[in-house]
């Protein structure tokens, strides 16, 4: 598994970043990108981008504490070891997550989307979202350069085709200048 920095990967998706070692045995905090994120339980092997290379782990030990988790990886037994890992994205099969209810998605599968309104006309691509205290909110910059910058609640997207690539919004453009 390879993906590039930033790429869409359709098998896995980013949950967070390894922060320090944890104790002398091992254990490593785990920085979830959101802290509201469904219990890690499920899943039972990680792979982590660390300094350009990619590796693939068994996840024997994860439990919740203030601000994310701590987790024991297979084969990594001391606290140098943890270290080691420090700053490595942490990804997970998609298949190993609960699945998702209707109308859920993965903000990380609004990058790099072409986004349109309902009528079919192009607002661009998907190039970033920001949590804004109260929902997340997703950054298109259209054909022009215009950016526009469209909450993700249902009331104005109606749909994200990962897979497809594709996002559809209710949005007229005077919404640019609320």
């Amino acid at each position: 598994m390879t993906p590039k920095p930033g790429a869409y990967d359709p098998a896995t998706l980013a949950i967070g970043v390894f922060g320090r070692p944890h104790g002398v045995t091992g254990e490593i905090s785990l920085r979830p990108y959101n802290a509201r994120g469904r219990e890690l339980a499920s899943v039972r092997e990680v792979h982590l981008s660390h300094d350009g290379r990619w590796t693939t782990h068994q996840l024997v030990g994860c439990r919740p504490v203030e601000g994310g988790y701590l987790c024991r990886l297979a084969g990594v037994g001391d606290r140098d070891a943890a270290a080691k890992l420090t700053l490595a994205e942490v990804r997970v099969a998609r298949t190993a997550l609960p699945p998702l209810a209707p109308g859920e998605y993965y903000v990380e599968d609004v990058l790099g989307c072409a986004v349109e309104d309902v009528s079919g006309r192009s607002l661009g691509v998907a190039r970033g979202t920001f949590w804004n205290g109260a929902h997340d909110v997703m950054t298109a910059a259209g054909p022009d350069g215009h950016e526009h910058l469209i909450p993700l609640v249902p009331d104005f997207v109606l749909l994200v085709d990962g897979p497809g690539r594709k996002i559809t919004v209710r949005w007229d453009p005077d919404d640019d200048d609320l």
